[in-house]
């Protein structure tokens, strides 16, 4: 992935996207969401999302993957 352009000058809004991941086509997938920074007026902010299947749910609890809200 070239962040060049973006490194170069980061004031700047960047965009990062993958496609969904085959897995997710095909099994039930929980999606994660996350959010960091102050926002436009203060600073930037980053978000980051995840897909998991739900059958690796265990997984994540052994990882000790967890998060405030949960549904």
């Amino acid at each position: 992935m070239d962040l060049s352009k973006f490194e170069a000058d980061n004031s700047v809004s960047c965009r990062l996207s993958s496609s969904i991941p085959d897995v997710c086509k095909t099994e039930d997938c929980c999606l994660g969401i996350d959010e960091a920074g102050r926002g436009p007026v203060l600073g930037p902010m980053v978000y980051g999302i995840c897909f998991c299947p739900v059958s690796k749910k265990e997984d994540l609890k052994n990882l000790k993957v967890a998060e405030q809200n949960t549904i």
